[in-house]
């Protein structure tokens, strides 16, 4: 039974009508557009920020589906076979959200009351924008490179977006409809709309063009959308008798963060996990409840990555211990899951879709010893049936350098510090898709442009989207040495260095193998650092509600609004 001389801190009720909706909880629907736009007319953008910020998905709106979806499935909401790719008939929604960019505030604030306001953002990233940092980021610096800014689609120099729209929709048809509305409204409130594009799940598992389910592991942020107690943000799935482990993650796996890691104005994470660290406001007064936005045009080249997993698995299956390397299992030690989800740390040698669907046991591991938290949840017994996730401290089974490992050293100690250490640098991802699937036996497919529209928030550009694209992903040796780099996404940005990329990856009796590429398969193509305000620092500071006063606008834009 819980320990009742010890409880954890009673969680921050987060603004739930101030905070877009986006950020937290995310829209995670199925359909997704982005429209970018420069302001050809500051006085009017003003003035349409003011006009659209009643319209802004809040939280709160994406909450009232959440828990209407909680309520249709059950509270467990286990993501089972049976209801992959399954839409409540009585849940049909179209959401927006909108960012800005620096030199946007800039522009949008000059000569007022809040201009000085713009150096108060401490990132750094946010001060020089993507394209000055993309070589950080590990990106081509030849400027004739696919990859280099010089030839980016959007953000790159002389087209660099001021208004970033993100829209979220259960069918395509709203979605598109939201967007064409929302850039005919922007383009007649002084804005010009030069890149807009649609992305939405490949198929019902939620796969991305490799062929990987996308999105399995998000980290749980802290926090209630309302005044009761049990009104959190992120479900709580694990037995409240297995403490500490209650207190400590939603789902099996699904470790809780604070939310000052990721929106302005609340308590990040403290040496106390259990406790809220200083609260985290690292802008203006009026930046509270906004949060940073990365947005990445990448695409995939789908064949070079084919390509490489077949040539190399074909090459370790001669030496002595790779006897079972077929690019399906070396993609899967690439990724650090098998296509359907299922982590190799629980399923070894070959994948299950149904565990790879399976919320309560597919984040449900670690890596520096056997297990992970008690799999213990509500109304499902002792087990989630699967086995148990081995102690693998050295990489045998999921290599240290496996795209899930170097993005989330879990409970391992890594060169931050000790267990927790890497937590403070998660973040919110909410991308989908772009471009046709790739079939292998159509070539008419085989060279279109597909890729990802990342999308993450959080509350430092540089120290949580840059330094995972950076120090981890694209360094040899962290988060822990012998490492090497993310072979799946990662890149090389080393001068010198033919862009090449290389890992360790074992066999069986503890055969060692090596991985090496210069190939390279996901190729930045644009995208820009921006700041998600909230809904009152919309319509008061950026916007401008002028004669009249504070318009209206459409409040039943976002559909599931008002009407």
């Amino acid at each position: 039974m819980a320990d009742q001389q010890y409880e954890p801190a009673l969680e921050p009720v987060l603004d739930a009508d101030e905070i877009q909706g986006n950020i937290v909880p995310g829209f995670l629907k199925p359909h997704m557009a982005v429209a970018a736009f420069t302001i050809a007319d500051p006085a009017e953008a003003r003035r349409w920020f003011a006009r659209i910020a009643p319209s802004v998905t809040t939280l709160a709106r994406v909450m009232e589906t959440r828990v209407k979806v909680r309520r249709l499935r059950g509270f467990t909401a286990a993501k089972r076979l049976e209801t992959l790719g399954e839409i409540p008939a009585e849940v049909d929604d179209a959401w927006f959200n909108v960012a800005v960019s620096r030199a946007a505030l800039e522009r949008l604030l000059a000569g007022g009351p809040h201009a000085s306001d713009v150096k108060s953002f401490e990132d750094e990233g946010f001060a020089l924008g993507m394209a000055a940092r993309s070589s950080l980021l590990g990106d081509p610096t030849d400027p004739s490179s696919e990859g280099n800014p010089a030839n980016w689609r959007l953000g790159g120099p002389g087209n660099e977006a001021d208004v970033l729209l993100v829209f979220n929709a259960d069918r395509q048809e709203a979605c598109r409809e939201l967007m064409e509305e929302m850039r005919r409204g922007a383009e007649a409130g002084g804005l010009r709309c030069f890149y807009e594009e649609e992305g939405a799940k490949l198929n019902d598992l939620g796969a991305e063009h490799f062929g990987f389910q996308d999105g399995v592991s998000q980290p749980g942020v802290r926090g209630r959308f309302a005044e009761e107690p049990d009104a959190f943000i992120t479900p709580r799935l694990v037995d409240p008798d297995a403490v500490p482990d209650a207190w400590l993650y939603g789902l099996p796996g699904q470790y809780l963060v604070w939310p000052g890691e990721f929106v302005f104005g609340y308590p990040k994470s403290g040496a106390d996990p259990l406790m809220p660290g200083r609260v985290n406001l690292p802008g203006p007064s009026w930046s509270r409840n906004g949060s940073y936005l990365a947005f990445r045009r990448l695409r995939q080249d789908v064949p070079a990555f084919r390509t490489f997993v077949r040539e190399e698995s074909e090459r370790l299956s001669k030496q002595q211990g790779f006897a079972q390397a077929t690019p399906e299992w070396l993609a899967a030690r690439v990724v650090g899951r098998w296509p359907s989800g299922a982590p190799v740390v629980r399923l070894p040698d070959k994948d299950d879709l149904s565990l790879g669907v399976d919320r309560l046991a597919n984040n449900n591991f670690g890596f520096a010893f056997p297990g992970g938290p008690p799999p213990l949840h509500v109304g499902d017994g002792d087990t989630d049936g699967w086995p148990e996730a081995k102690a693998d401290p050295v990489g045998l089974t999921c290599p240290m350098a496996a795209h899930i490992r170097k993005l989330n050293a879990r409970g391992t100690p890594n060169d931050l510090g000790g267990r927790r250490a890497s937590f403070g640098r998660r973040i919110l991802r909410r991308g989908l898709p772009y471009g046709p699937p790739y079939a292998e036996d159509d070539p008419g497919t085989h060279d279109a442009d597909r890729g990802l529209l990342f999308l993450s928030y959080q509350a430092s550009l540089s120290d949580q989207f840059e330094f995972l694209s950076t120090r981890w992903m694209g360094s040899p040796t962290a988060p822990r040495s012998p490492s090497g780099h993310d072979m799946f996404i990662g890149q090389n940005g080393e001068p010198g260095q033919g862009r090449r990329r290389q890992s360790t990856i074992f066999g069986s009796g503890g055969a060692a193998g090596s991985l090496s590429a210069t190939a390279e398969w996901v190729v930045p193509t644009g995208g820009g650092y921006f700041f998600s305000p909230s809904i009152s620092a919309l319509r008061d500071v950026l916007g401008e509600t002028g004669e009249g006063g504070r318009e209206s606008g459409r409040q039943g834009t976002a559909r599931g609004g008002a009407r």
